[in-house]
């Protein structure tokens, strides 16, 4: 049996085993989900794959950053070069960390010149809610999401006043604060949250050899983020909502590299966004949205201020969707979004902006026991001209408890500023403008049901993604010179088992460079989270598990990096009704490993949290 059949032949297994459970309750009422469609429905009715976070799992894993609280979850891959604040890319379903797309309540995020999210900058006690689809997504947000999109949205305000506040602290000198308060009155809403994170950190890099020249910076690689968020809106009669929102992180960073090189960055994000959302008639909605995300980047030596390079992002987006339906079984989703890239630097670039126009259209109606969706993006990019994307998913309901699911795909990814416009550096060129979009097709096969409390989700996958931009080592030059094949097969299973919450996700991966037949870097095969968490009067103790294999850190396989396992451990305590202590404990059995070749992670680290909360 070839390796491409395997996944089908787990995924046939596992179906036997869980729908022979027969039928049960689910776990509870299935939660809404917006990112899958662009309209709310509950996560049952979507076809795609996802993952919900809410708020209250996000303190009851008391994580202390969202690449924590994300490492592991089904089909996501965490990389980092460094401890908190350092470097981080993400991989979707073995898919490239360039490939995954960030929205912030709508808003598209992320670097147009190095073409990455800076996940590692995004303050986790801002967020009310993350949103994970995983799969093609082009079709309804446009270039980066063939691996998937996250959405994060911050926190609003609903009943009566409330505030709250937390301060906590652990090994590396880490400290953390907080301060928000919520409420709405009549038709209003409002929140506002303030927060502090500093940590003097470990060394990020042990001594290595790089490009021939050495690095060796043995000292404390500190961080810290300060964050503010503030959510208005307003419910008028007539059923119209106008709503406001702003996310603000600012701070340093400090990495290891070799003098006169850059080691310290000040950073800058932040999003603004508006949004009108009304409906027009009894059967019509519109929603209207307009954003702006700035992704800043200041590098400098430390000591040396004449070393300082400055490098800015802006990207400004417009939305306008409606939403038809005139029966239970039919809806009509068509719209138009616009996005306007800008790039403000201390190193001059040929081009310095572009922009991306589409309209878009979709269709999910049911017959029976059939679910259909259909979608289609026409796009016009400004430098590569016209794109058309789309999706086309069907489910079964095979009988009350489980759902068999097919879908297909296409996604693409326009070239970064970096990749196509970088200047010369020391005499040499650096990037291609010749280059050509990457370009993907994703077929997908799952089943996912309830059985004995339980909520279970299977998928097998298989991406092509042509045109994949590489370093050539025959130029050194960015080129479209491979193609990969990935082959994946994901399982969830979620619930209350025995009193115990429970989660458990588990990703197997065949990620490989169709040219040379190698596995594609700083992704492992496999991937086994399992978290559970129980509550005992007032207090409350947790765990979980997490077991990765080995890595390849570059393209020829040369540099293998072993595989790991992790177990953190929490538990909190009711100390009154308003005041709350908690306390985890990362890395349990310290753990030596490494996920990037050459740099370190955190050892045994206790960090322990007191929160006060006041009319929650």
């Amino acid at each position: 049996m070839g390796p491409g059949r395997r996944p089908l032949t787990r995924l046939l297994a596992f179906t036997c085993l869980f729908t022979g459970l027969g039928p049960g309750a689910a776990s509870g009422q299935a939660p809404l989900v917006v990112t899958a469609t662009r309209m709310a429905q509950t996560a049952d009715e979507t076809l795609s794959a996802i993952t919900i976070i809410t708020r209250d799992e996000i303190e009851r894993s008391q994580a202390g950053s969202i690449t924590e609280l994300l490492r592991g979850r089904t089909g996501i891959d965490i990389v980092s070069q460094g401890g908190a604040g350092q470097l981080t890319s993400m991989f979707m379903r073995g898919t490239n960390p360039g490939h995954v797309s960030l929205l912030i309540d709508g808003i598209r995020m992320g670097s147009v010149t190095a073409g990455r999210v800076s996940w590692e900058f995004i303050p986790l006690q801002q967020v009310e809610r993350i949103e994970i689809v995983r799969g093609p997504n082009s079709a309804l947000y446009g270039s980066e999401t063939i691996g998937g999109v996250i959405q994060i949205f911050t926190r609003s305000g609903q009943g009566p006043l409330q505030w709250s506040a937390m301060a906590g602290g652990g090994r590396y000198n880490t400290r953390e604060a907080a301060l928000d308060f919520s409420g709405s009155a009549d038709n209003n809403w409002f929140s506002g949250r303030l927060s502090r994170l500093e940590t003097d950190g470990f060394d990020a890099r042990e001594p290595t050899v790089e490009f021939g020249t050495p690095i060796n910076d043995p000292d404390d690689d500190g961080h810290d983020n300060t964050s503010l968020s503030l959510r208005a809106g307003r419910r008028f009669s007539g059923g119209a909502e106008l709503e406001f929102l702003g996310l603000h992180a600012e701070g340093n960073i400090e990495f290891d590299s070799s003098d006169p090189f850059p080691n310290e960055d000040d950073f800058v994000e932040q999003v603004l966004g508006v949004s009108l959302r009304t409906p027009l008639t009894e059967f019509l909605n519109l929603t209207a949205t307009a954003g702006r995300s700035l992704d800043e980047r200041k590098s400098f030596r430390t000591g040396a201020p004449g070393s300082t390079t400055q490098f800015d992002s802006e990207r400004r987006s417009f939305s306008l969707q409606a939403d038809y339906s005139n029966s239970d079984t039919d809806i009509f989703t068509f719209g138009l979004d616009y996005h306007d890239d800008r790039v403000d630097s201390s190193t001059p670039y040929n081009e310095t902006a572009r922009y991306t126009q589409a309209v878009f259209a979709q269709y999910r109606g049911e017959r029976g026991r059939h679910t259909l969706l259909a979608r289609i993006r026409p796009l016009d990019d400004e430098q590569f001209g016209s794109h058309t994307t789309g999706n086309l998913a069907w489910g079964y309901q095979l009988h009350a408890t489980t759902r068999l699911i097919a879908s297909w795909g296409t996604a693409y990814r326009a070239p970064t500023f970096n990749d196509l416009y970088f200047p010369d550096f020391m005499g040499f060129p650096t990037s291609n403008p010749d280059l050509d979009p990457e370009e993907s097709e994703t077929l997908e096969l799952g089943a996912e049901g309830s059985a004995g409390g339980l909520d279970w989700d299977l998928r097998i996958f298989r991406t092509r993604i042509d045109n994949l931009i590489v370093f050539d080592l025959a130029t050194f030059l960015p080129a479209n010179v491979n193609k990969a094949t990935i082959e994946g097969l994901e399982a969830t299973l979620s619930g209350d088992l025995y009193g115990w919450t429970t989660s458990t996700s588990a990703t197997f991966l065949n990620p490989s460079d169709d040219n040379t037949g190698n596995i594609l870097p700083r992704r492992a095969k496999r991937s086994l989270k399992l978290d559970i968490y129980r509550r005992f009067g007032k207090a409350a103790i947790g765990a979980s598990f997490i077991t990765q294999s080995s890595r390849f850190d570059d393209q020829g396989n040369t540099v293998k990096l072993g595989g790991y396992g992790l177990l953190d451990l929490r538990a909190s305590w009711q100390l009154s009704r308003d005041w709350q202590l908690q306390g985890r404990l990362e890395n349990a059995f310290d753990k030596d490993y490494q996920t990037v070749d050459t740099y370190n992670t955190a050892g045994r680290s206790l960090f322990v949290t007191l929160r006060y909360r006041v009319g929650a």
